[in-house]
């Protein structure tokens, strides 16, 4: 009796361990990770987008010979680019000696302006000049200092400059990214008296160009 006394709580132990083992209570393996990378790449393209926001008609109206006129509205020009080194803003009229304002005879055009002002060196309007002149009074990144130091519209420290035939450098945003960037332009305008009567009209197109180096 002594001797199976003595085997019982060992038979008893026995059957824990095993029913510990098996329920996941016994000696467990430790845990192994692994790691990988994903190299995610991507080329980001040039953007850009650009419209004339204002001023997208000038209208001089009634025009009287020797009264130059200038169009007091304003003529702005926003671009936004992720282009690094920002932006130029080109403008011509396709018109070689003359403004692109044609009479509705297809025929008769009123000339640039007789200022002698060109894109590089823009030039004062003054009481004895006449034909169509374009300047920027205003710009979100600097104003180049060629178009004078007039800051709004119509003011007489303006300077302008003949509309040329091709698509010619007007005004260069540098840096970037540029987010809605503006520049500002006035037209004036005035006539000889031997100026055909009759309405007259013609197309000024800018062009914006990403600087990307």
């Amino acid at each position: 009796m002594k001797k199976l006394l003595f085997f019982m709580p060992l038979a008893a132990g026995l059957c824990t361990f095993l029913a510990m083992s098996f329920l996941g209570y016994g000696p467990q393996k430790e845990s192994q990770a692994a790691t990988d990378t994903v190299t995610v790449s991507a080329t980001v393209l040039a953007y850009l987008s650009f419209s004339i926001t204002a001023g997208d008609t000038v209208a001089f109206g009634d025009l009287t010979p020797g009264t130059e006129e200038c169009y007091a509205t304003g003529t702005v020009a926003t671009v936004s680019t992720n282009a690094a080194n920002g932006y130029t803003l080109g403008v011509h009229d396709g018109s070689g000696t003359d403004s692109p304002m044609t009479h509705t005879d297809t025929t008769t055009k009123i000339p640039d302006v007789d200022n002698s002002g060109t894109i590089a060196s823009p030039a004062t309007y003054g009481a004895s000049n006449i034909g169509l002149g374009i300047g920027l009074y205003a710009s979100d990144t600097t104003k180049e200092g060629v178009w004078g130091t007039g800051t709004t519209v119509c003011d007489t420290n303006n300077k302008y400059a003949v509309i040329p035939a091709t698509a010619t450098t007007a005004h260069t945003a540098g840096g970037g990214p540029k987010s809605a960037d503006t520049s500002s332009w006035s037209f004036k305008l005035d006539v000889a008296n031997t100026q055909k009567t009759g309405s007259y009209s013609g197309d000024v197109t800018f062009t914006a160009t990403e600087v990307l180096s």
